[in-house]
């Protein structure tokens, strides 16, 4: 069984990849897991993941690197024996280290498991030339790659991009590089698939840290169910779109370079509604996805995100919420939180679909 690592920080692109990685493997005819860590108590990227028919599990509430090591080896022992993976691909939470957590699952001894090289995505539209500022999280993330994934080239020019690999360069020298867009694919997309290929030749075994102190990065999450019958598509986007821009304006306020990542879904009618914001000037980015049968409407929201207070950053994200679905005069119930304490995890298993 191998163990692939797609790392990186919050809005890096990591689910994207995730998803191209999970046909590409499919198409090979292996049997691929996937097991996704949120920050918060209630997860949206498994719900994503999962709609490609792929057997995934979600560990939410903490850091799979430093907070949760039992949740995840229950959960790796757990696909082992009722799945029989080729590959389980893990997504760890933006704020995590992805060569402790490899060295946390190498400390298990579970026979017969290998790791491809470690992966770790960057935003290249995020970064800038200087490395002083850049968080010492991020630096660590960086320096613990085998592979360096440069993501969203689409959205800078070819001078941004030189001016990049420099600065990973200088971060990393021994890492292999690639640049690529996960959204549009490609032949560099296709080279990373390559790469991810290969295994493993990191065998340091990394100081112990707490990535959620080390970041500065304050998270929280909230579920609603819709009560209303009808809700058309248009409304659907519209409303997640206003939600995002909402919440993404308050902590512009209070943060006015804040990055980190502002995640949506809006479940409703055959169909699944993803959003998300990575900084304090972008806009949301909408996605439609089909939905298999008929689930319950509920709109979860998950806010990660830097240097903004927990406290104004709740209020932010249930003002955003609950303003816009009685603008729109949707009723709701806003789904009670399970008792969670720091150390503690809610693992989720995600049925497979047939899409």
């Amino acid at each position: 069984m191998k163990c692939m690592i797609i790392g990186g920080f919050l809005g890096s692109g990591k689910t994207t990849t995730i998803r191209k990685l999970i046909e590409y493997l499919g198409a090979q005819g292996q049997r691929t897991a996937i097991i996704v860590n949120e920050i918060g108590e209630i997860g949206i990227d498994g719900d994503t993941i999962s709609e490609g028919g792929v057997e995934t599990r979600e560990i939410t509430s903490g850091c799979v690197c430093c907070t949760l090591r039992i949740s995840m080896e229950h959960t790796i022992k757990s696909l082992r024996n009722s799945y029989r993976p080729d590959t389980i691909i893990i997504e760890p939470t933006g704020i995590a280290f992805p060569r402790q957590l490899k060295s946390n699952i190498e400390s298990m001894d579970l026979p017969g498991i290998t790791f491809a090289p470690i992966a770790n995505l960057v935003d290249a539209s995020r970064l800038g030339s200087d490395p002083e500022d850049i968080p010492n999280f991020m630096k660590n993330q960086i320096e613990d790659a085998e592979i360096l994934g440069i993501n969203k080239v689409d959205l800078i020019g070819p001078e941004k991009l030189l001016e990049v690999c420099r600065l990973l360069r200088k971060l990393n020298p021994k890492s292999r590089m690639v640049h690529f867009s996960a959204r549009q694919g490609g032949e560099n997309f296709d080279k990373l698939l390559e790469l991810l290929g290969g295994d493993s030749q990191e065998k340091t075994v990394p100081e112990a840290k707490n990535s959620i102190e080390m970041s500065g990065v304050s998270a929280y999450s909230s579920e609603f169910e819709i009560t209303s019958q009808e809700i058309p598509l248009e409304t659907a986007v519209s409303v997640s779109e206003q939600i995002l821009e909402n919440i993404r304006n308050r902590a512009k306020e209070l943060n006015p370079e804040f990055v980190g990542h502002i995640k949506l879904s809006f479940t409703h009618n055959g169909t699944f509604v993803k959003g998300s914001v990575t900084s304090a000037h972008e806009n949301p980015a909408i996605e439609v996805l089909k939905k298999e049968g008929n689930p319950r409407s509920r709109i979860k929201v998950l806010s990660a995100i830097t240097s903004v207070p927990r406290e104004e950053l709740v209020k932010a994200v249930d003002v955003a919420v609950t303003g816009q679905l009685e603008n729109r005069q949707l009723s709701y119930v806003k789904m009670e939180k399970r008792d969670h304490g720091h150390h503690q995890a809610t693992i989720s298993p995600f049925k497979q679909s047939n899409l």
